[in-house]
């Protein structure tokens, strides 16, 4: 238990020297980056606030326009299929006039008119049913965008919180040196831990 208790303490603080050094590096990288960024961190951060602000409001009424527009269609589909219906019986019943005994007892000018009459109907109705399926289409469209730009605005929102809760220049560097160089520094650390080891291992060997 002793010696269990002798790697455990030694392993402990291997690990607190190796967290020093990738503090003491991030640190280092953070200072780096103020010395090196131009300009004030709490009137950069205002700035920041601000377009992410108005990109929410803009993302917003983009979503509220697509709301709009696919309620528009939304209406637009039924009133386009009732057209088609009321067409398609209108035509049936000009049909039926030109047809059985109703040919004999209605004039040749009549019946072409029925006719000419009958064809106009059948188009609207195409025209209806084509309509009535690319408001479909558009509908899914629409939702698409929608969908891409709600994804958009959680993420800006998630940005803008982020934001707003970094009001501590280091804070603020600390995760820009994280976020830039943080694979680095642990990778240096990592060398600067097992180097010694790995080294003498090598001369043993």
């Amino acid at each position: 238990m002793g010696a269990f208790s002798r790697i455990f303490s030694w392993l402990l603080r291997k690990f607190a020297f190796a967290a020093l050094l990738a503090g003491l590096g991030l640190v280092g990288v953070g200072l780096r980056i103020f010395l090196h960024e131009p300009g004030d961190f709490a009137s950069q951060q205002q700035q920041i606030i601000q377009a992410l602000t108005a990109e929410n409001v803009r993302l917003k009424a983009l979503i509220a326009e697509a709301d709009h527009r696919m309620q528009a269609k939304r209406v637009e589909i039924p009133a386009q299929q009732l057209r088609a219906q009321q067409a398609a019986r209108v035509a049936r019943e000009l049909d039926d006039l030109g047809s059985g005994l109703n040919w004999f007892s209605t004039s040749s000018a009549q019946l072409e008119s029925n006719n000419q009459r009958s064809a106009q109907m059948k188009q609207m109705e195409t025209d209806s049913l084509k309509r009535v399926a690319d408001l479909g289409q558009n509908l899914v469209r629409i939702q698409w965008e929608k969908d891409g730009m709600e994804i958009a605005l959680e993420r800006n929102r998630a940005r803008l919180a982020t934001a707003i809760a970094d009001n501590f220049p280091l804070l603020h560097y600390a995760r820009l040196a994280w976020a830039n160089h943080g694979k680095l520094v642990l990778a240096a650390v990592t060398l600067l831990m097992l180097g010694p080891a790995i080294w003498r291992v090598r001369r043993a060997g």
